[in-house]
């Protein structure tokens, strides 16, 4: 059987295969590692986090651009 243990914000921590269940684990034969559990048993990937350009980013970017480091 297949076990997967949850967070507190159900996100799948860990996945394990034994013959009897453990103390926080439930029984799943679906559900991946860093995946999170919908209200109706599903599972779907998390959201891809937003990259944010900082004024820093875009100094150095200026700056190496001036140097001839970056092209285009």
């Amino acid at each position: 059987m297949r076990f997967i243990r949850l967070n507190n914000e159900n996100v799948v921590m860990s996945i394990r295969i034994g013959k009897e269940i453990v103390e926080g684990e439930i029984q799943s034969d679906i559900g991946e590692s860093g995946q999170i559990m919908q209200p109706d048993g599903t599972f779907v990937n998390p959201p891809e986090p937003e990259t944010q350009i900082t004024i820093l980013d875009k100094i150095n970017y200026l700056y190496y651009k001036s140097k001839g480091v970056i092209i285009g």
